[in-house]
């Protein structure tokens, strides 16, 4: 737990490697032992394979400017589906989305 607080931390303050840093987080709360997998909870309505992709960027320190260079999208594009995962997510922050989001292991 000790190891995966810092992981999820160090996601919050932003990295260039925040894909890799996800997966070992994610990878922290795996269970030792394959036993039933209790469903966890879930959104009314689910994230599109774009949103998908917005939110982990949103995990990093880069802008919407920085991110609609990325994915080569204007920034109006990524502003409407951060909007999106905000709701989806009933988030109002981009910090409260990604933490939502970690509870819910999207990311």
């Amino acid at each position: 737990p000790a190891a995966r607080d810092l992981l999820a931390a160090h996601l919050d303050t932003g990295t260039a490697h925040w894909s890799m840093v996800s997966d070992l987080v994610r990878g922290a709360d795996e269970p030792a032992e394959r036993g039933p997998v209790e469903p966890g909870p879930t959104l009314d309505e689910p994230l599109t394979e774009r949103e998908l992709t917005i939110l982990r960027y949103l995990q990093s320190i880069l802008s919407n400017v920085e991110i609609a260079s990325e994915l080569s999208l204007s920034v109006n594009t990524v502003k409407t589906h951060v909007r999106n995962i905000y709701r989806k997510l009933d988030a109002t922050r981009r910090r409260e989305a990604v933490r939502r989001a970690r509870e819910l292991r999207l990311i």
